[in-house]
């Protein structure tokens, strides 16, 4: 793959909102290595302060949070405690808002709201890996195919222990029923949609459950016809803890781990690592049949440091776009599948990033 041209230097000011986890520590190392931005941590704490790194302390949910960030800044959300009415005054005044949540029911309170401000800012849903590099995988693949269903899946490796935020988001979607992406009335338990995906290249199907998270984004790639089917599903390496998940969601188990989110994240810390610290994401797109037209496939390594190479991606993208896009956007709005594959292997050198596909994709075998 020929590496395209480096965009101009990130410059300004990037602000991360609970930017002191695990993605935003990752993020932190990215920004103070590859741009010249100031950098800015938002949590109630105000930890974090380092190397050309300033802390603010704040309560983002707090009254006026938005008036008391730098103006004009890029803002990384890395929490669901950020209202959105945040983001819409952030866009309002002009800044950058780019989210990084899977749940659905939060991006369609960031729809709502963000357009409801206006304001020459810009918002970009799905940013990170599952939405965000999925997306992408998704939306180019329905295009290119031109099929009208999609079924995404995740496979998470629990080689090392996830950050706090992201296991507790993890065991609360197992009890939260979500919609498809077509429908606006089905709800579909967790669980309730099974299938297999072979994630690896010549390797054996492994089983996933249906979750939902964010699709924002996927459909618009498929052109101006009806909304596309989209099905998200996540597995766990390895396997036997997918089964294991499953058993107790058939138990109707799910509700019960999602309100005791936090006490089984503190559990699972305690467990041994198992299986690999990798990431792994296969779409297929499919005709009226159910017949598999053609499948793209990313195998990479931790789900953390994807992400926080990811943020930095579409930081990058904003930095040299000719404009400012204004108003709510989605991740396939300012990056393209390969030059998101690009800056994973600049900004992650060390990292084995690998992609395949199977099928006809825009004509070609």
């Amino acid at each position: 793959m020929a590496r395209r041209p480096d965009p101009p230097t990130v410059q300004g000011t990037v602000v991360l909102i609970g930017g002191t986890g695990d993605v935003g520590g990752r993020l932190v190392r990215l920004l103070v290595d590859h741009t010249a931005a100031r950098i800015v941590l938002v949590s109630r704490t105000g930890a974090g302060a380092g190397d050309r790194v300033e802390a603010l302390r704040l309560d983002i949910a707090g009254r006026d949070a938005a008036g008391k960030l730098p103006p004009g800044a890029t803002v990384v959300n890395l929490t669901e405690a950020t209202p959105p009415s945040v983001a819409a005054e952030i866009v309002r005044n002009g800044g950058r808002f780019l989210e990084t949540s899977a749940s659905p029911d939060y991006l369609t309170a960031l729809r709502r709201d963000v357009p409801e401000g206006g304001g020459p800012g810009t918002a970009v849903l799905c940013v990170g890996t599952a939405p965000g590099l999925s997306t992408l995988m998704a939306a180019e693949l329905l295009r290119d195919t031109e099929a009208d269903r999609v079924d995404i899946g995740l496979e998470l490796g629990m080689g090392r222990h996830y950050g706090q935020a992201a296991t507790e988001w993890s065991i609360g979607a197992l009890g939260r029923p979500y919609r498809l992406s077509d429908s606006a009335s089905t709800l579909v338990a967790p669980g309730a949609l099974r299938r297999l995906f072979a994630f690896g290249r010549n390797s054996r199907a492994r089983p996933a459950l249906g979750i939902g998270f964010a699709v924002d984004g996927v459909a618009d790639g498929s052109g101006s016809g009806p909304p596309a089917l989209v099905r998200t599903f996540l597995a766990i390496d390895p396997p036997l803890v997918t089964r294991a998940v499953g058993l107790l969601l058939r138990l109707g188990l799910g509700p019960v781990l999602s309100r005791r989110k936090r006490g089984v994240t503190r559990a699972l810390g305690r467990l041994p690592e198992l299986g690999q610290a990798r990431t792994r994401i296969a779409v297929e797109v499919r005709d009226s049949d159910g017949s598999v037209i053609a499948s793209r496939h990313v195998s990479a390594g931790d789900q953390a440091e994807v992400t926080a190479a990811m943020i930095l991606a579409t930081i990058r993208a904003l930095s040299a776009a000719d404009r400012q896009m204004p108003g709510l956007s989605t991740i396939v709005d300012h990056l393209t599948f390969a030059g998101a594959l690009n800056d994973l292997c600049l900004l992650l050198p060390g990292m084995a990033v690998e992609t395949w596909s199977t099928g006809r994709i825009g004509g070609n075998p």
